[in-house]
């Protein structure tokens, strides 16, 4: 049975939202440690304003230039995001971590550091500051230890189950208008927001299977 496992009411309809978010490593103010478990996986994300005013997140619809363009123009700009299976060290559970470039940054220059290699091999803590603090995050290593072995035969029961692919799915294009409350010939949302990151950061491999 999967340690992410918990019974639901069949009437719930919250149920299969909080089943995926359960996999998701929430960064909270002060250390977080973990230990990474695998490459990243590289996403696009808009932050959008939908309809009703809630704010959200959607995968970028990457088979339609267009409609990514017209998201741009509305101000809801293209984010770069990775996805990573990390096992988080308060509860020792595995987890996916998603982080921006600052993070992903912060454990390549560690895992491009000869003195330091690849960071499966020890922990690392990530450090989130108050709002406001620049920078937000720090990322620092640990003294290298190898992981118990009991965790590392769990990890594969995890990453089995996990299927990142339905994850980083982009929604039809017209579940997005409709989020949006745009109609088919909208060239702007109403509401002009959205936020401005860099998308050219390097791709790197963990060489995990080393």
């Amino acid at each position: 049975m999967s340690k992410f496992a918990t019974e639901v009411d069949w009437n719930d309809p919250e149920a299969a939202k909080e089943k995926r978010q359960s996999d998701f490593m929430r960064l909270k103010e002060g250390e977080n440690v973990v230990r990474v478990m695998s490459n990243p996986t590289k996403t696009f994300v808009h932050w959008i304003t939908t309809a009703d005013g809630n704010q959200r997140k959607i995968n970028s619809p990457a088979g339609n230039p267009e409609l990514v363009k017209q998201l741009e123009e509305a101000g809801y700009k293209l984010q770069t995001n990775y996805i990573i299976k990390v096992l988080d060290r308060s509860d020792d559970k595995f987890k996916l971590m998603e982080v921006g470039p600052q993070i992903f940054k912060g454990i390549q220059m560690l895992n491009l550091n000869p003195k330091w290699g690849k960071v499966t091999a020890y922990d690392i803590s990530i450090t989130k500051g108050p709002k406001g603090t620049q920078p937000l995050y720090n990322v620092t290593p640990n003294p290298k230890e190898k992981l118990d072995q009991q965790l590392s035969d769990g990890f594969e029961s995890f990453n089995d189950r996990v299927d990142l692919s339905k994850i980083t799915a982009t929604l039809p294009d017209h579940e997005i208008m409709k989020l949006l409350g745009w109609n088919s010939t909208s060239k702007k949302a109403s509401q002009q927001q959205g936020r401005n990151t860099s998308s050219s950061e390097k791709n790197f491999d963990f060489d995990f299977d080393e």
